[in-house]
């Protein structure tokens, strides 16, 4: 009996679907009634549905029959509305990304074909695709997000909550409360370390304009996981700022204040200036700044102003300013992590500062950035998203002779490895080539550019970036 009544319900699950499948069967006359036409040729069904509630009728006999003797009630009418509706659900499930051209993000290759779905959050369905020249598995979303399964906006949102005196925890849980959406905070501070790294990568390339006067002073950072000095477990933070643009130029870290880590400041600040060096650099009166003032500038272009806070009335006051902004966003974190994350927190806020943050001391509420002439025209809505995806643009475009390379070489490519170092990018063989195949990268290695290394199990092709 069992068995019979299995194959009746597949039967009617079957009659349903196909119902669903033929596309002059079902008429919608509103949000929760439909038109299903009778398959025996007898006219039209009316299946209804509580407007709140899975609950189910129709004009059938077979439903009156269920309605009373059966306890899944639902005829072969209702389940196929009901397969229709799960099918638009799951359309609509899928991630509606802007239109943008399928090429492959490796070897700028049109040959790709769709492979499958990824879930990300909130059972969202992301298009994955794969390349039909390298054979990489990716998928085409936007600059920066496209590896990550939480909306973009909510990562820009946490970031500027990070940076603006709230903690991880507290993040998570306002997103929690605010849009539905669990995340844990060791999430939240991924996404800063990452976000970090990539906005410097691109940030530190700009070269602004700048004023006469640079300010650079020290700030005492607590850090919990870090090695003992004296009485606790700190650093110290390096700050160089333009006087005139508010724009931080460097925020680097030291176990010590000796001449060695000042002169690690200036040269920073000297490397991000891009060669543009003030005509006086203010500092307060530690020692060691005034020997690795004479190693870093010309002293004789350059004049060095010692002041003393307290007795001098504050004259390095805008680095103290910013030393208080810090100050105030570190306090909700009590102590960064480790040294390598605490140099990556400095870094995030100091692109905050400059690029995303309006300074109310600057005219028209301008940032830094803008100040200094670098207008990368951010969206006032959303400026940190819009730094994100600005900075993964042209990091990708710094790819533009490796993927021309790569291009050339073609299905050839699949036998390669590439690796893109700083300065330089290698091609290394993945296992044996043929000697005719091996000559022709050869050639294609060479006109760009490129050289044998031949140095054993380590031999490649050799190119400078």
């Amino acid at each position: 009996m069992a068995v019979n009544l299995t194959s009746t319900l597949e039967k009617r699950h079957k009659k349903g679907i196909r119902i669903a499948v033929s596309g002059e069967s079902i008429k919608k006359l509103s949000k929760h009634v439909f038109n299903v036409k009778s398959q025996s040729g007898n006219g039209w069904y009316i299946v209804k549905k509580v407007e709140d509630a899975e609950v189910w009728s129709c004009s059938c006999p077979d439903f009156s029959y269920r309605l009373m003797k059966m306890d899944d009630k639902r005829c072969k009418h209702i389940i196929s509305i009901q397969t229709l509706q799960e099918t638009h659900e799951t359309a609509n499930r899928i991630e509606k990304l802007p239109e943008r051209p399928k090429i492959c993000p490796r070897c700028l290759s049109t040959e790709i074909v769709r492979n499958g779905y990824r879930i990300v959050k909130g059972n969202v369905k992301r298009q994955k695709y794969k390349c039909g020249r390298c054979q990489r598995k990716f998928i085409l979303g936007e600059n920066g997000f496209s590896k990550v399964s939480s909306d973009p906006k909510m990562i820009a949102e946490a970031l500027n909550l990070v940076f603006s005196n709230m903690s991880y925890r507290a993040i998570a849980r306002h997103l929690h409360v605010t849009y539905g959406i669990t995340l844990s905070h060791v999430a939240i501070k991924k996404w800063v370390d990452k976000y970090t790294t990539l906005i410097s990568s691109y940030v530190d390339t700009l070269k602004p304009e700048l004023g006469d006067v640079w300010h650079v002073d020290e700030i005492m950072l607590n850090i919990k996981k870090t090695e003992p000095m004296g009485k606790g477990f700190y650093c110290w933070c390096w700050n160089a700022l333009d006087g005139r643009s508010r724009f931080v130029l460097s925020s680097e870290l030291s176990k010590r204040r000796e001449i060695a880590d000042a002169r690690h400041a200036f040269a920073k600040a000297n490397e991000n200036a891009h060669g543009e060096q003030p005509s006086y650099v203010v500092t307060d009166c530690l020692n060691s700044y005034k020997k690795a003032f004479i190693k870093e500038f010309n002293d004789r272009a350059v004049m060095h102003i010692r002041t003393k806070s307290l007795s001098e009335g504050f004259e390095n006051r805008p680095v103290e300013r910013y030393h208080n902004e810090m100050r105030s966003v570190i306090k909700a974190r009590r102590g960064l992590g480790n040294d390598e994350s605490a140099q990556k927190f400095v870094d995030g806020y100091r692109h905050y500062h400059n690029f995303v943050r309006p300074h109310t001391g600057l005219p028209n509420n301008q940032t830094p950035a803008e100040a200094a002439r670098i207008d990368l025209k951010l969206d006032k809505q959303n400026p940190m998203r819009d730094l994100i995806v600005k900075s993964a643009t042209e990091t990708n475009k710094e790819r533009s002779f490796e993927l021309y390379v790569i291009n050339q070489l073609g299905k050839r490519f699949r036998k390669l490895i590439v690796m893109n170092e700083r300065d330089c990018i290698k091609f290394r063989q993945k296992a044996w080539i043929e000697r005719e195949e091996w000559r022709e990268i050869n050639d294609i290695l060479r006109v760009n550019g490129f050289s044998w290394l031949s140095n054993g199990k380590d031999s490649c092709w050799i190119g400078m970036n």
